[in-house]
């Protein structure tokens, strides 16, 4: 008698376990699909962003690349803070040309004529920022595009590819 009553209470929790994996399954699944359908479509965004980064670079080799070096400058003065203290940064700076470019030989030869009109052109940009500003490097890539932009302009070429600071240090 005891061997069947046993049987029996085993029976009876397969059939709970089996009830409660059915609740389980019925539960889960659904969430696990809008969970897996929000992954695809973020993946999916990522993909196309990357896609896009990538579209747009495709054509240009690294090796074309000219760099053009200003030896480290002398110390900025950045905009007051209001802590009544004056902060300046020091920093080098190497414009990136591209050899490729129609212009290349003409924005070379400027440049190496008006190292200091792009020194001024520094000075004026980075001086607009405080000293905690210049510490965040979301700010750093602004003054970059700032002054790539404005050397596009008044050298009056898409020669120029891009800006990089080196020896970056704010006081």
């Amino acid at each position: 008698m005891k061997k069947n009553l046993i049987t029996v209470l085993i029976l009876a929790l397969c059939i709970i376990n089996l009830a409660f994996n059915i609740l389980l399954v019925f539960t889960f699944v659904p969430s696990v699909k809008k969970t897996n359908k929000l992954v695809g479509d973020i993946m999916a965004v990522l993909d196309l962003e990357m896609s896009s980064q990538t579209a747009g670079n495709s054509g240009f080799d690294v090796s074309n690349l000219a760099p053009f070096q200003l030896e480290q400058s002398n110390p900025i003065n950045l905009a007051a803070d209001g802590s009544g203290k004056l902060h300046v940064v020091q920093y080098g700076l190497t414009i990136n040309l591209d050899k490729t470019a129609a212009d290349y030989t003409e924005v070379s030869t400027n440049l190496t004529n008006s190292t200091s009109l792009v020194y001024d052109m520094t000075r004026n940009i980075i001086g607009k920022y405080t000293y905690d500003q210049v510490i965040d490097v979301t700010v750093q890539n602004q003054i970059k595009a700032e002054l790539l932009a404005s050397l596009k302009e008044t050298f009056n070429t898409e020669c120029i590819y891009s800006i990089s600071f080196y020896n970056w240090v704010a006081q």
